[in-house]
């Protein structure tokens, strides 16, 4: 990770410098991880039930049509790593 988002405290934390900056949007119960390569792991509590919910952002360039079934099936294993690298599996 190198960047951790807290939209409650409406806060960014470089956790490569220890640098904060404000977040100038409105505050909400939001944390969201962003990692050197800009995945991002966005965590949150349910609105209407007793559980978290967790969103992932990858990405991968696609510089043709013809790639995009191979980097779909890239995308779908960065994100089951990162879930058994969280232990959610």
């Amino acid at each position: 990770m190198i960047l951790i988002r807290d939209s409650l405290l409406n806060l960014e934390t470089d956790l490569l410098t220890g640098k904060e900056t404000p977040i100038t949007l409105p505050g909400s119960n939001v944390l969201q991880f962003i990692t050197a390569d800009g995945s991002r792991i966005s965590i949150r509590p349910s609105g209407t039930e007793p559980k978290i919910k967790f969103y992932f952002g990858v990405r991968e360039p696609l510089k043709n049509r013809s790639e995009y079934s191979a980097i779909n099936r890239k995308l779908d294993r960065k994100i089951e790593g990162i879930v058994a690298s969280l232990g959610l599996t």
